[in-house]
């Protein structure tokens, strides 16, 4: 699946992360009175502080003796008050030790929906009852919105017991009968039937025993209504272009865990199992599903037809999906003969050229890279009106957002068309990643997205090597994952998760990013050609089966022996534990000493203080240390750090070294002074074609220099006089221009757009400006265009004054006439037109969203809207988001968030989602992706004491679902915010004055 990301190249889309805690040993200031709730040394400050309370040896001891005898006659209370319901003061049953989840005390009297005690006590279901086939049947009224259905599960239990156990989730069952396999006149009767709404499940109790190894088939009829919430199987809409009427379709998406509220089902990566479609619907709807219809029948006297599709391949619940519609098809066969179409509405499709080309010609490229065939006859691609995430893999029926799949060629810009190539690779990669071969459990997802993250780069280089994606990962990856990973409020890839909230966490930039960066890392001390063989065999010895993330080491160890590499060994402190390195350089004549120290953006909290941040390697990793000096900055030498610190010798004569090469390693490098200062000494006597270090080198140097410098680890005059080299005019790549300019927008937004910073920052972007000597043309490579793309937007966004006036009259000209603007550059010209208009310009803009058909057109128009300095319309807009008639559901989190990031709309932002958050949790659900980047997003530019205050108290009194992970990390980012204002806002402000006056 591809999470929706706030696009990584834009100026107003950067997600801002500040300070680290100091290697050093620096202490932050106080934020609260003397002692602040972020000390790091308590004894200290104890002694600093003697107000704070101490306790005597004796006093403990009184406190302790105490609690003991509290503890002892609460202990003595219940189990003389409940002496003769012995099954109540006990967790329920003996069967859950069957499972390897361990059962939840705390769920030990979980109540069914009737108010008896349901007999199951565990959120995982139990392993020797497992699924073969599911036959499923659907009749979506897309009227009435209503669903009646049924499923017959054909199953087989290891053991003897009375009970069957299901996933369901807000179904209304209306019959349950049970059966042996091809003997319906040997019914088992039904006992009771419980169903539980915290763990949605589906306790069947049974009068007899089932039979060892006998297979049953298991009959649940139900209905359901369908609404408009972008999850489980659920309604969609769009205008028809001819006759200006809402057309209704039905659609799913279900992973994690909402194939449950769709149908009864085992809903666990690990129960897979065949599956086979009968859907009624209207003759002028087609109905789609994972495998090729059989037949299409009439189905009544009505009209209605019934749909009869083919049993698919072995798979998982959360991959099933089935579409009602009537979308027009593009289709095409790829030289092995697969069948692959687009489907979209009928006036958008011809916009799906591009996916269809693309699609075929990476999923030819995959099954020669992976040297394994796509199992299936056919891949379909859906673009879907309403759709949460970016993109789902569903085996053989991929869903797509509209902007993730539909091009225009005339009216997109560059980056919608990376985009749309970079979904399409994505999810066909799952094709094998996830799909083929599927995770046990959840705590391996970036097993699945971590390799399709990867992987999407290669498909995308195989039809455009030009565009150097794998340059471009380490903006678009690598620094977003390092930026995350860098807080403490971070998470291990593997993660223990049991709750559904807790699974919907997971994905994150952790599993897709860091995942992502991790497998390049991989490849990087393995060898191309080794990780491609270690993949095959993995593919090959797992397909349509189950694999955990120590089944790929050992894939790999069975192609590169532990006694060369132990691939085990050293990924797994990659992968079990949270963060990354810092490794610190100091020079010692012709020696280099390396030491790693886990690496924090943020001041440490009490709680974390207290030891709450365990690691089963005490935070020490095994490091591929790669780097090349003035006498090899060709030839990269490979060496590994196992231990806190090493040592590197070099000749005394080299000139300059650069670790970490590419920056394909997953860690930061932070130069003592002297080193920091011959590398810019290199970027400035190097020319602009004639750089020795390559242009992901060049980015690697500025992310880290700015990134320790938030966390007062380097000097601003250091870390600033980086980019001493771009304005000599020393750089015309788009990879370190790009993290230049997302390094600076973060600097100008904590520090609300200081003028000197502003001046600076404009002194850099004119020299940029200057690379395109015809000005406004569009024209140019892929990067070339991409890149005068985001440096126009730049120099709009930070006021310059050539650039806005041009901007203006191409907003003006645009506004009056037919004319339209090249389109790499209307994100420019619509954005500057909303910034210096006012209501006009705004209503102008919101008639053309309201109008326009081709998807990448109307973001281009939203993301425009938010930036009006106008309070009212921003309110407006605001409210426009949550109505339906105005603003699909799919775009209300991009609404909120845009409207956020523009400094004019913060507070309104933030005050419009606590006015309206029950409103949101209900639209959304407790675990999406839109409900993340709300928290995010309204919150994270907070820079004060009473705001973090704020924002706590308002979260911890309402429901969030799997927003706990996104919470801990906004509170952590805003006290990196006030560290920042205490200790470095005012050296960057002195280091500007000095350069202000030369």
């Amino acid at each position: 699946m591809s999470i929706i990301q706030m696009s990584d190249l834009e100026m107003d889309d950067v997600t801002f992360l500040t300070c680290r805690e100091s290697v050093d040993g620096v202490t932050n200031k106080s934020l609260r009175g003397d002692c602040g709730p972020f000390c790091r040394n308590r004894r200290v400050c104890r002694k600093q502080h003697p107000h704070h309370v101490h306790f005597s040896f004796y006093q403990l001891l009184i406190m302790v003796a105490l609690i003991v005898i509290l503890l002892i006659s609460t202990v003595l209370i219940c189990a003389f008050a409940c002496p003769f319901k012995t099954n109540q003061c006990h967790i329920i049953g003996a069967i859950e030790e069957t499972n390897t989840t361990q059962v939840n005390s705390s769920s030990s009297h979980l109540l069914a929906t009737n108010g008896e005690q349901f007999p199951w006590s565990d959120l995982r279901l139990p392993n020797f009852i497992k699924p073969i086939h599911y036959d499923i049947f659907m009749h979506p009224n897309l009227t009435t919105f209503i669903n009646r259905g049924s499923v017959e599960i054909s199953i087989i239990s290891e053991e003897a017991v009375d009970f069957i156990l299901v996933h369901g989730k807000q179904l209304n069952l209306t019959q349950i009968t049970i059966t042996k396999f091809n003997d319906e006149s040997e019914r088992i009767t039904v006992d009771k039937v419980l169903e539980n709404d915290e763990f949605e499940l589906i306790h069947i109790k049974l009068v007899n025993n089932l039979e060892t190894n006998t297979e049953y088939v298991v009959k649940i009829n139900f209905t359901k209504s369908l609404e408009e919430r972008l999850e489980g199987f659920y309604i969609s809409s769009y205008m028809d272009s001819s006759s200006e009427r809402k057309r209704f379709i039905g659609t799913t998406h279900f992973e994690p865990t909402m194939a449950r509220s769709a149908f009864p089902c085992f809903d666990e990566p690990a129960f897979k199992a065949t599956f086979s479609l009968k859907m009624v619907h209207e003759a002028h709807h087609d109905v789609y599903f994972n495998s090729e219809k059989q037949d299409t029948l009439i189905y009544s006297k009505e009209g209605l037809r019934l749909s009869v599709f083919d049993s698919t391949v072995k798979m998982s619940t959360y991959l099933v999906a089935f579409v009602v519609c009537d979308f027009k098809p593009l289709d095409a066969r790829t030289k092995e003969g697969t069948h692959v179409r687009v489907l979209a509405p009928r006036d958008q499709v011809n916009h799906g050229e591009l996916a269809l080309r693309s699609a075929v010609s990476i999923l030819t490229y995959f099954q020669s890279f992976f040297n394994l065939t796509y199992p299936l006859t056919k891949l379909d691609l859906v673009s879907v009106p309403d759709f949460g995430a970016g993109a789902m893999e569903n085996w053989g029926l991929m869903t797509f957002r509209s902007t993730a799949i539909m091009y225009n060629e005339k009216t997109s810009p560059d980056s919608a068309k990376e985009e749309v190539l970079t979904v399409i690779s994505h999810e066909i990669a799952h094709q094998w990643f996830g799909n083929l071969v599927t995770m046990k459990w959840w705590n391996d997802l970036w097993l699945n997205e971590g390799f399709a993250s990867y992987v999407e780069n290669l498909g995308v280089d195989h039809l455009y090597p030009d565009w150097r994606m794998l340059d471009q990962f380490v903006l678009t990856t690598t620094q977003e994952a390092l930026a995350l990973d860098s807080l403490e409020s971070s998470h291990a890839i593997m993660n223990d998760v049991k709750d559904p909230r807790e699974i919907e966490a997971l994905f994150d930039t952790i599993s897709y990013k860091k995942g992502a960066a991790l497998i390049r890392m991989l490849k990087n001390f393995l060898g191309p050609d080794n990780l491609r063989f270690g993949l095959k065999n993995y593919l090959s010895k797992y397909k349509f089966s189950n694999a955990e993330t120590s089944d790929l080491w050992r894939s790999f160890s069975n192609i590169v022996p532990n006694e060369v590499i132990n691939v085990t060994s050293i990924m797994e402190t990659w992968v079990r534990q949270k963060g990354y390195p810092v490794i610190s350089v100091r020079s010692y004549g012709e020696h280099v000493l390396l030491t790693q120290k886990r690496y924090l953006s943020s001041p440490l909290s009490e709680d974390e203080l207290d030891g709450n941040n365990t690691s089963p390697f005490g935070y020490q990793w095994i490091v591929p240390i790669t780097f090349i000096t003035s006498h090899n900055p060709r030839d990269a030498t490979l060496i590994w750090m196992s231990s806190s610190n090493s040592v590197i010798p070099f000749p005394h004569h080299v000139d300059w070294f650069k670790i970490n090469v590419n920056q394909t390693g997953f860690y930061r490098v932070n130069y003592d002074e002297y080193n920091w200062k011959r590398l810019i000494s290199l970027l400035d006597r190097s020319g602009p074609d004639t750089h020795l270090l390559s242009p992901s080198d060049r980015a690697n140097l500025i992310d880290d220099a700015f990134s320790f410098m938030r966390m007062d680890l380097l000097q601003p005059q250091i870390a600033l006089n980086i980019t001493s080299y771009l304005e000599k005019s020393k750089e015309r790549d788009y990879v370190p221009w790009v993290t230049t300019i997302i390094n600076l927008k973060i600097l100008d937004s904590i520090m609300e757009g200081h003028p000197l910073l502003r001046k600076f920052i404009l002194r850099l972007i004119r020299v940029a400006l200057k690379m395109w000597k015809r000005g406004w043309i569009d024209e140019g490579s892929h990067l070339d265009r991409k890149l005068r793309s985001s440096i126009y937007y730049a120099a709009a966004y930070f006021g310059e004054d050539t650039t806005i006036r041009i901007a203006k009259q191409h907003f003006d000209k645009w506004s009056q006439d037919a004319y339209q603007p090249p389109p790499n550059f209307r994100k420019t010209v619509y954005t500057t037109g909303i910034m210096l208009g006012d209501t006009e310009e705004w209503e102008f803009c919101w008639q053309k969203y309201v109008k326009e058909r081709i998807p990448s057109e109307k973001r281009l128009l939203l993301d425009a809207l938010a930036h009006t300095h106008n309070p009212w319309l921003l309110s407006q807009f605001l409210n426009y988001s949550l109505d339906r008639n105005k603003i699909k559901p799919q775009d209300t989190a991009y609404v909120i968030t845009h409207v956020a990031r523009n400094p004019v709309g913060r507070h309104l932002a933030w005050r419009f989602v606590r006015s309206n958050w029950n409103t949101l949790l209900n639209l959304f659900g407790t675990g999406s992706f839109s409900l993340d980047a709300i928290i995010s997003e309204t919150g994270w530019h907070f820079s004060t004491l009473f705001d973090y205050n704020q924002v706590s108290s308002f979260y911890s009194s309402v429901p969030l679902g799997s927003g706990f992970q996104s919470l801990k990390q906004t509170l952590e980012k805003i006290r990196a915010n006030i560290f920042w204002k205490e200790n470095v806002e005012a050296k960057v402000i002195n280091w500007l004055k000095i350069v202000d006056q030369r």
